[in-house]
């Protein structure tokens, strides 16, 4: 069921109609629930209700149902003088990176599984590198034209927290042979490779560190383009991005942190506005983040500032760069096209160049398939963007 529609259900114990059946606690917790979803996808400090909340779920015994009415009503009275939750600041970029470079690989043929857009071209470069970020050791990959030359870089981020996914290296060399050096980082706590099976005879790599749900990950993937623009392959200056769900999340929060962002190229990005993915959470809804319950241990202040750092909705007033955002429209209706609807609004308010585009038919992992329509569909707009306003070098030709 689509959020809004359950929110509409929910519409009349706004005005405190039990529902049929249910204990008037309940009742309570439904209302409280829906009066926190606007404060909170605003970004506004809710830290009070949610104390009450998580301290009534924790209630039992035999006046179980009195004390958490008694919680549920100070929450929603908490609730009618509300703060905008302070933005932190963020740390210093990281600076002082070095990529050392260690095997070179091939890029695998999955023509026969992803048609053309599976084929690697040649003449592209592929190596594996090592770098060093909050004392984490780390890896990843760079790709470029075999001409000599210095090329444009873009950072790719890729989705799913799994490492930079194998099958999508063929793709990412073919906008390589247009003349950009791709910068490709696993990020901490990753394998280097997802489904690194398509790579045999590679060796293994895994990032040191812990999944931060788009916390130090961004530190890894400034440091790693802080490190290469030492290369010798790597034009300085400028740099776009590629992001794919979390991955495109990272993305977001890099170009809000980094001047020399040219532009950003993100497909259905990770906790855009991370209250509404948590708000969802509370309500009951569909589990769109597996961690939720072991966030929530936190203190509620600690919560919500986790969720200020992570939410690119209130920090957009740092997004200086163009910035494309694909999503989807196969589910439209969940809070992954909300948070992007908040995004666009802000960016519009904020009169930021950018482009939001909801692809027919795409699921949330639609740029995995370059021979499906979805994709067929995005690229040649995204290729568009990336001209426009990141510009590759064309490769010198073969003597």
């Amino acid at each position: 069921m689509a959020l809004w529609a359950c929110v509409a259900m929910m519409s009349g114990l706004a005005q405190g109609t039990p529902e049929p059946g249910s204990a008037v606690p309940a009742t309570y917790r439904h209302n409280l629930a829906y009066r926190l979803q606007q404060p909170m996808t605003d970004g506004l400090d809710v830290s009070a209700a949610l104390t009450d909340w998580f301290a009534a779920e924790k209630v039992t015994g035999p006046d179980a149902e009195a004390q958490k009415e008694k919680l549920y009503l100070h929450a929603m009275a908490s609730l009618k003088a509300l703060t905008p939750l302070p933005v932190e600041p963020w740390p210093a970029n990281p600076t002082g990176v070095t990529l050392t470079w260690l095997e070179p690989f091939a890029v695998p043929d999955l023509s026969a599984y992803f048609g053309p857009g599976g084929k690697p071209p040649a003449g592209v470069n592929a190596r594996i590198v090592e770098y060093e970020v909050d004392k984490l050791k780390l890896y990843g990959v760079v790709l470029w034209p075999s001409a000599p030359g210095k090329y444009p870089p873009i950072l790719y981020l890729h989705g799913a927290a799994f490492g930079v996914p194998a099958y999508s290296l063929a793709w990412l060399a073919q906008i390589a042979k247009r003349g950009y050096t791709i910068v490709a980082p696993a990020l901490r706590g990753e394998e280097l490779f997802s489904a690194g099976e398509y790579l045999p005879g590679v060796k293994p790599y895994a990032c040191q560190g812990q999944i931060e749900n788009l916390g130090g990950e961004v530190n890894d993937a400034l440091g790693m383009m802080d490190g290469a623009f030492k290369l010798e392959v790597v034009k300085p200056g400028k740099f776009a991005i590629l992001g794919h769900s979390f991955g495109a999340g990272v993305g977001l929060l890099v170009a809000a942190q980094s001047p020399q962002v040219a532009c950003v190229v993100s497909y259905d990005a990770w906790l855009v506005n991370p209250f509404r993915f948590y708000w969802d959470r509370l309500r009951d809804g569909p589990n769109n983040w597996f961690s939720w319950e072991a966030y929530t241990h936190r203190p509620a202040a600690d919560q919500l500032a986790g969720l200020m750092k992570r939410s690119i909705v209130h920090h957009a007033e740092n997004l200086k760069a163009p910035v494309l955002l694909f999503i989807g429209g196969a589910y439209d209706g969940s809070v992954f096209h909300q948070s992007h609807a908040d995004l666009a609004a802000r960016l519009k308010q904020l009169g930021r160049t950018y482009r939001y585009v909801i692809v027919p038919g795409g699921g949330h992992n639609f740029v995995l398939y370059p021979n499906d329509p979805p994709a067929r569909t995005a690229f040649p707009i995204q290729d568009k963007w990336l001209e426009t306003y990141f510009p590759p070098q064309t490769p010198a030709a073969a003597p």
